[in-house]
């Protein structure tokens, strides 16, 4: 059993509050620490060392939060308290008087909790960095590799950054891996930096759900809506998330009609083009077009070159032209390809006590390379086409014929035709054991929309035949 210590005294170093919470944060995991405490997170010992009577007492949120969070990790934290001070040491909660640092990252059920206490004013100084829990640095805008690929979108952040509500609401959209939560973040970090004080509300669109949901259960829902409504900026990641939830998609576009009628601004982050959203509705999806949309697509060659070479530099790595060329040309699909080939050579490098170059980088990534080569299946174009334009996966294999979907249809056998080495027989036994000659149709009535540059109609959308194709083939391309 460790040896019992008093609110003063040292262990290891650090008071009983740091200790304390080392040991819940090492026992739930750091993120998920970070993400339901953060720097709300305190604690004290009760009582003298040796005494009979002895306790910790853990302050976390607050109102309907702190019951949340007592009933969710009291177990944890008990066993977190029980391996510092031993079993005869109970844990009590209380709600926190202080509140969140200001300035942390906006997490939902924290949010809600602060309308029920007093709001700090801009100038009220932060908690002691003592006892603040460690948070992942944002990465800025400097460190965003610029190129064909993101640039409208780039500069976009840029300026809703320096002038908050000049260009509201502005729509990052692209698939996976191409930079947008970067874009997102690093626009927090700027407005932050540009305007000192200013109210920041930044979560994902399955935090704002989870937010909500709890706020509604626990009849606290004024307190969420002002947590969320008087931010001069608010950032939502991943809004396709919202699609089909109509009670979070009423409260999230109750939100983004107050925070438009008061001139805040809005950033919002979707994996597909919001043509192939019509799940958000009709009066939120114009409300939205009125705004920017900036497309990211994946990084072409210029722009992977300079974030091989940016990740090198931040790494003190010395890396040869030939490797940034290596790398960039096989690793293609996303950025997150890019970070785990240069930590694969890292780590190569660091363990063979070699320096980086051509053959080494052959040998560390050649199984990397042949995954990012895989073939595609006929099951991957299947899923691309419905995540595409919001489609219910399921219903391109449908034997019926609904007229809804059946351009949607003719694109997947076309691009199955294009991109993957099955036969007319196994592409028309997938797509609804239709035959043969209905797949030579599809590819002969979509290579004519390309020649005519077609407007086709999918999901209740209308689509450019040669943008609609493009865009699942970013959507295979990012894996």
């Amino acid at each position: 059993m460790a040896k019992p210590v008093g609110v003063a005294t040292a262990v290891g170093g650090g008071d009983a509050a740091t200790i304390i919470r080392d040991a819940v944060r090492e026992r739930i995991g750091v993120d998920r620490f970070a993400v339901w405490f953060g720097d709300g997170f305190r604690a004290r010992v009760d009582g003298e060392p040796g005494a009979r009577q002895r306790r910790v007492v853990v302050e976390a949120g607050s109102g309907f939060t702190h019951d949340w969070l007592r009933r969710t990790f009291q177990a944890d934290v008990a066993a977190a308290v029980a391996s510092i001070y031993g079993n005869d040491v109970r844990v009590a909660w209380e709600p926190t008087a202080a509140g969140v640092v200001p300035g942390t990252a906006a997490r939902p059920v924290a949010a809600a909790a602060a309308s029920t206490r007093r709001r700090p004013s801009r100038t009220e100084v932060p908690a002691t960095p003592e006892t603040a829990a460690p948070v992942r640095p944002s990465p800025g805008l400097e460190a965003f590799v610029v190129g064909p690929s993101n640039r409208m979108a780039y500069a976009a952040i840029e300026r809703a950054a320096s002038r908050p509500g000049e260009m509201s609401p502005l729509v990052l959209t692209g698939p996976s891996g191409v930079g947008k939560t970067h874009l997102l973040e690093a626009a927090c970090a700027r407005a932050r930096q540009l305007h000192p004080g200013i109210a920041v509300a930044s979560l994902s669109a399955e935090q704002f759900t989870t937010g909500f949901l709890q706020a509604l259960h626990a009849n606290a829902l004024p307190g969420f809506r002002r947590s969320c409504r008087s931010a001069a900026l608010l950032v939502v990641d991943d809004i396709q998330f919202l699609v089909g939830k109509r009670a979070t998609l009423l409260e999230f576009q109750h939100t983004f009609e107050a925070l438009h009628r008061a001139g805040r601004q809005m950033i919002f982050a979707c994996d597909r083009e919001l043509d192939a959203l019509p799940g958000l509705g009709a009066d939120l999806l114009t409300r939205l077009r009125g705004g920017m949309t900036a497309r990211i697509m994946p990084p072409d060659y210029d722009v992977r070159c300079g974030i091989v070479a940016s990740i090198a530099a931040a790494r003190g790595l010395t890396v040869p032209d030939e490797v940034v060329h290596y790398v960039a040309t096989h690793m293609t699909r996303h950025a997150r390809e890019l970070f785990g080939a240069m930590n694969r050579l890292e780590a190569a490098s660091q363990m063979l006590g070699m320096p980086i170059a051509t053959g080494m980088a052959e040998e560390s990534l050649a199984d990397l390379v042949r995954s990012n080569a895989r073939s595609v299946r006929l099951a991957d174009v299947d899923r691309a086409v419905c995540r595409a334009f919001g489609i219910e996966e399921g219903s391109l294999r449908s034997a019926r014929r609904v007229r809804h979907s059946s351009h949607a249809r003719m694109l997947a056998m076309f691009l199955a035709r294009k991109h993957t080495h099955a036969a007319l027989t196994e592409i028309g036994g997938h797509f609804g054991r239709r035959s043969h000659s209905t797949v030579i149709a599809a590819q002969k009535t979509v290579a004519g929309w390309l020649a005519t540059r077609a407007t086709i109609v999918i999901a209740d959308a209308r689509w450019d035949a040669d943008e609609a194709i493009r865009r699942v083939e970013d959507i295979l391309r990012a894996g």
